[in-house]
């Protein structure tokens, strides 16, 4: 009896080690883009929240100096942000998740119309609490850099979490831009929920392209959108129910 109660007890032991270690490895894996969850994360617990990187497929964005490919750039953050909303507790909604789009026609701006009416129909059946479109900038003016935060006007809510994730973008450039409303963005007008387009930044300047392409700075750029993303929701003032 004592013989098997000893190999019970090993054998215990060994699967401790292993669960340890492989939580220990996927822990490190990531270590560049969770860190430490800030306290307040507790506010995300329940939340439902869609990520939806921008273009893919056969519609690769913008295109940087160097060549970078916006989609990418999109896809690589909301990655690293889907990882920390997932272990705040929120339920995350990845659009997509890999270098693909949504439409099925062999025009291109047909495609493009079936693809963004496909990301519509999604976002609308998650019921949502928020909305995060992901994309990249691109201008003229090579010296045009930092990322900034766009909301439909007509949205108060949206409004505040632009001005929550603009705040703590800021933090990452030494451009300080200020959120801004856009009636044009095709998904902030057929959105029912609290819904902002963040611009992570611009791949028409060269050094910010550069840092774009950094899996570093990416998994800066995730912190600072789930930051800002968990101080609107903390600062959200509590319904009273006067029944």
């Amino acid at each position: 009896m004592i013989k098997y109660v000893k190999m019970f007890v090993v054998a215990v032991l060994i699967l401790g080690v292993v669960v340890f270690g492989d939580n220990y490895v996927k822990s490190k894996q990531t270590a560049n883009i969770i860190h430490d969850v800030p306290g307040w994360s507790w506010v995300m617990g329940g939340k439902v929240v869609t990520i939806d990187a921008g273009h893919g497929g056969v519609d690769p964005g913008a295109v940087g100096v160097n060549n970078t490919l916006e989609k990418n750039i999109n896809l690589e953050i909301s990655k690293r942000l889907k990882l920390l909303f997932e272990q705040a507790g929120c339920q995350v909604i990845m659009l997509r998740e890999d270098d693909r789009d949504f439409g099925t026609s062999s025009k291109l701006l047909q495609r493009k119309r079936e693809d963004l009416a496909y990301r519509i129909q999604k976002a609308t059946e998650s019921n949502a609490d928020i909305y995060l479109s992901i994309h990249t900038n691109s201008f003229t003016d090579q010296r045009q850099q930092g990322p900034q935060v766009f909301y439909h006007p007509e949205s108060v809510e949206g409004k505040h979490l632009a001005q929550s994730i603009q705040t703590s973008l800021n933090k990452l450039s030494t451009k300080k831009r200020v959120a801004k409303s856009n009636q044009t963005y095709f998904i902030l007008k057929n959105t029912n929920m609290v819904a902002v387009t963040i611009e992570v930044g611009f791949l028409s300047n060269p050094q910010e392209e550069s840092k774009l392409n950094q899996v570093d700075y990416q998994g800066k750029m995730a912190m600072a959108i789930f930051e800002g993303v968990g101080n609107y929701l903390a600062a959200e003032k509590p319904v009273i129910n006067n029944d």
